[in-house]
């Protein structure tokens, strides 16, 4: 009996076909996977923007009362705007490092206020960073009570005072803020919680003495408004919907060839 022989090349287009068939569904495998990526962080955004949204909702709601005095805060004290008068201690003040304002090294400057028998740790600005790292900014003594209006916000792990650098006097260079920390350092029984001045006014003036220091209002309560989130969500998404009609039309052109 004679054998028939394949026709010459005919295995090697069958191992090409084969390795084209892979290179194509691991495409689409990686395909499949980016997208779903993508679908993620577009919802990630969303999510965050609803946080942002009902954060902002929230804080004007709580701004609607004023607090006057330490004592009459509840446990949910983020947002809540307070008018306290007392005494401000700048002379144990902390000062916040690796702070930026417009492209320029400073640091948030805090210091304690006492408000009848009670302390809390006052946020009164920012200060820019002198020219060398081995000195800090000025910082000007208070005497007398003022009034500080501001808003109640919790320290976040990321911006708490800790860690300082010249543990010998004062101002204090801190990396992050621990509360329990300063109370070691001080003595002093702080709340739990810090108030991020807009104002700080002699009684009776009016006049708010912060600028007069060198001290620039920074904070917000919200970094990134949810727009803004709504506006990445839609990047992703619409990357997504990129990648997914470039897929289609490259399997189509694919599977013609």
């Amino acid at each position: 009996m004679s054998s028939i022989t394949p026709p010459a090349g005919s295995n090697k287009n069958n191992d090409s076909e084969s390795v084209r068939k892979l290179r194509r569904f691991g495409f689409l495998v990686f395909t499949v996977a980016f997208t779903v990526v993508l679908v993620k962080l577009g919802f990630w955004q969303l999510g965050r923007g609803a946080e942002k949204a009902e954060l902002i909702q929230v804080m004007a709601q709580r701004e609607q009362t004023v607090v006057t005095s330490p004592r009459l805060m509840g446990e949910k004290v983020k947002g809540i705007r307070v008018e306290f008068n007392g005494t401000i201690e700048t002379g144990q003040s902390l000062l916040l490092d690796n702070q930026t304002h417009k492209g320029i090294a400073g640091y948030r400057w805090f210091a304690p206020m006492t408000v009848g028998a009670s302390t809390v740790l006052l946020e009164l600005g920012w200060l820019p960073a002198p020219k060398y790292r081995s000195e800090l900014p000025a910082i000007q003594a208070f005497s007398g009570t003022y009034k500080v209006t501001g808003i109640a916000d919790i320290p976040s792990p990321m911006v708490t005072l800790s860690e300082t650098e010249n543990m010998t006097g004062w101002p204090k260079r801190v990396q992050r803020i621990d509360l329990p920390r300063f109370e070691n350092q001080t003595g002093i029984s702080v709340m739990p919680w810090i108030i991020r001045a807009d104002a700080v006014s002699g009684i009776g003036s009016g006049d708010n003495i912060l600028p007069s220091t060198g001290a620039v209002h920074v904070w917000q309560p919200v970094v990134m408004k949810p727009e803004k989130h709504y506006a990445y969500a839609l990047q992703w998404f619409g990357l997504a919907a990129v990648v997914v009609i470039g897929t289609v039309i490259w399997w189509r052109r694919s599977r013609e060839e």
